[in-house]
């Protein structure tokens, strides 16, 4: 790790342009990187409902029903419509395990990552993208995954002959575990093929569970050696790749954004302000999640992206609170986080912002929402 001016420890294998994005965003950002020093380790785990944006397709795919299976799980439908929330780690394991045993496909989590890439991980994959290099990247990953997960951790190790990415959590006896391993390893390997290309195969993958009778789905894997029973899984590849070169930071970024888009047929009716209300979901918890960055992102200048937006009948201010409405009001509606963590989900640097905002859009305190809130009206009108 490197020091930065705000005394934040980053990546040491960055070049000065990555160090500066990284340090503009230090601050809310090793939140989330140092939450267990920092005593968050008290709160409950969870992560990003982006991870699961193939779940219903993959699902019915296999002949199952997505709605039952998220209600045995007791997960909430916004889940596969919302990806800037977040869901208990506990009930992620739960659903991945109903869906391998109602689907009777051990395999779920490597066939619900097959289109999986940086944008799976939300903020997280977007930092990646602005690296330099993949080692860069990868490093960046490791340090901030706790933006996508506070109950997993990713590393990054260097040998001479090869690189290892791990990917653990604290306890590999719980069900679901294996699905949970299979979604890390289908991510990380497609992200892999996003960086190095299609042709990209690893030395070898370790996954920590009992050898399958049938290995042939592993295939996707692209990797000349599989070992099982690990304590991780692992990925070990050619230490040379650390080094390869990422496309330009910004070119890269609007390219994975392209993709992002294209991939939910935005260029419709309202596409910028679906852009931008994705964009949007997407920043929040960097803590800077401006209408000059939306716009420098999207490629356009900002009179240009306001333009666009009043045609719409919209506003960038309206589009950013309705995203924190919608992802505060579904939280405090499950009493699933600590209000200190969605004041940082919602991109707030401390409680007391985001209790003023809400107390303007509702008339009262998110606590005091909470109790009654699945009750109550609507946001007022300013």
């Amino acid at each position: 790790m490197v020091g930065n001016e705000s005394g934040i420890a980053l990546p040491v294998h960055c070049n000065e342009e990555f160090c500066y994005y990284l340090t503009k965003h230090a601050i809310i950002l090793t939140i989330y990187a140092d939450s267990k020093q920092a005593g968050f380790q008290q709160m409950t785990p969870y992560l990003r409902a982006g991870v699961l944006e193939n779940f219903r397709v993959t699902a019915e795919a296999l002949g199952a029903d997505p709605q039952a299976l998220l209600v045995e799980a007791e997960v909430a439908p916004e889940v596969l419509t919302m990806p800037g929330i977040y869901l208990p780690y506990a009930n992620y394991l739960k659903l991945m395990d109903s869906a391998a045993r109602a689907t009777a496909t051990p395999h779920f989590g490597l066939l619900m990552t097959r289109s999986a890439s940086t944008d799976t991980l939300g903020t997280t994959g977007i930092i990646m993208t602005q690296a330099d290099t993949i080692g860069a990247a990868w490093e960046a990953l490791a340090h901030f995954y706790q933006i996508h997960d506070t109950y997993g951790s990713v590393k990054l190790q260097r040998t001479r002959d090869y690189a290892i990415l791990s990917y653990g959590i604290p306890r590999n006896d719980l069900p679901g575990t294996r699905q949970i391993y299979d979604v890390a390893a289908g991510v990380c390997t497609n992200i892999m093929k996003q960086f190095c290309g299609a042709d990209y195969r690893s030395l070898a993958y370790a996954l920590p569970y009992i050898e399958p009778d049938d290995l042939a789905y592993y295939d996707r894997l692209s990797t000349d050696r599989l070992l099982f029973d690990a304590d991780v899984m692992e990925i070990h590849f050619d230490p040379g790749l650390l080094r390869q070169p990422l496309p330009g930071s910004s070119s890269e970024l609007r390219s994975v954004l392209d993709n992002y888009f294209a991939s939910r047929q935005a260029g419709t009716v309202h596409s910028t302000s679906r852009k931008v209300e994705a964009m949007i979901r997407h920043l929040l918890p960097t803590g800077d999640c401006s209408l000059s960055l939306v716009a420098d992102t999207l490629s356009v200048t900002v009179r240009t992206l306001q333009v666009r937006l009043e045609a719409e009948q919209v506003s960038f201010r309206e589009l950013l609170e309705k995203v924190r409405r919608e992802i505060a009001t579904y939280h405090l509606r499950r009493g699933d986080m600590q209000l200190t963590q969605l004041a940082m989900v919602l991109g707030y640097s401390e409680l007391s912002a985001f209790s003023r905002s809400f107390r303007h859009w509702y008339g009262v305190s998110p606590r005091e929402w909470a109790v009654g809130g699945a009750g109550r009206s609507g946001p007022r009108r300013s």
